[in-house]
């Protein structure tokens, strides 16, 4: 459980200081809402695996128990299992959502950047794991301060991006804090899709 308290932990150490950054008591409020559900998640899925576990134990025990008493109770092992199941999924579906909501809360008073991909790292998946990319761009703004960030990216090969432009959000102006960014699309994508 060390490894929980050590995500839920950095989790708040995280949220606190996007909190800090958030010009709005609005998005401050969001933020702290979309964090909570996101522990909520946390907590369910956890509690939701370890009953997945219980699950085939329980199972087993009902069905001593039902046969030797002589009761006929099938519904009981649709509700055992329903929950074994249902629970681990919704708090997986807390956990996501409430990390996409929050992460795009703790950008929502942030600055919004148009920059250039300079260069794609590809980051190999092992096993079930797919491969990931890090693209690092820059930007420069007004008064000659060049932005550089590191975007992480899923799915198809970004490569044919690079010299490209990049639209993204970041809280603060400091040019060196790489992490202080979201991706927010590839300008132009939009329009090429609209036309075909």
């Amino acid at each position: 459980m060390k490894w929980l308290d050590q995500r839920l932990h950095n989790a708040d150490d995280q949220t606190a200081d996007w909190m800090a950054k958030a010009r709005t008591p609005e998005t401050r409020k969001r933020i702290r809402r979309w964090s909570r559900m996101e522990k909520t998640g946390v907590v369910a899925a956890l509690a939701g695996v370890s009953l997945l576990v219980l699950a085939p134990f329980a199972t087993l025990a009902l069905a001593i128990w039902f046969s030797i008493a002589g009761i006929d109770r099938t519904d009981a092992y649709w509700w055992l299992w329903g929950i074994a199941v249902g629970v681990p999924l919704v708090g997986g579906i807390l956990m996501a959502m409430g990390s996409d909501k929050r992460l795009a809360a703790c950008f929502a008073d942030g600055y919004v950047s148009t920059g250039r991909v300079d260069r794609v790292i590809e980051c190999p998946g092992g096993g079930d794991d797919t491969t990931s990319y890090e693209l690092r761009v820059s930007a420069e703004l007004p008064g000659g301060v060049v932005l550089r960030r590191k975007v992480y990216r899923e799915g198809a090969s970004p490569h044919r991006r690079v010299g490209g432009p990049i639209r993204f959000r970041h809280n603060t102006l400091d040019p060196e804090d790489l992490h202080d960014v979201l991706f927010d699309g590839f300008p132009g994508a939009e329009t090429k899709a609209v036309r075909s």
